[in-house]
């Protein structure tokens, strides 16, 4: 499952939580507090970034508490950008 929404990403990850089974892979996009000024950038960094804010990044945190022998970060793909 891959969750972009912006909108009530713990509700959504809840929702899809009673799904999920051992194997599963849930991406979720866009957690990073900043994000490009300039759309489609990619990893240009001269174009600069701007505040994109942790909300969403701590409603997966706020989610992942209690949840840490269900849910696992892949690094290999989290970090694979840089």
């Amino acid at each position: 499952m891959v969750e972009d929404a912006h909108v009530n990403l713990k509700g959504v990850l809840e929702y899809f939580d009673r799904f999920t089974q051992p194997g599963d892979y849930i991406c979720v996009e866009d957690t990073n507090p900043k994000k490009p000024s300039v759309l489609g950038q990619g990893l240009i960094k001269e174009l600069g970034y701007a505040a994109f804010g942790p909300q969403k990044l701590n409603e997966l945190k706020s989610f992942l508490i209690g949840r840490s022998q269900r849910y696992l970060v892949d690094q290999r793909y989290t970090d694979f950008f840089g």
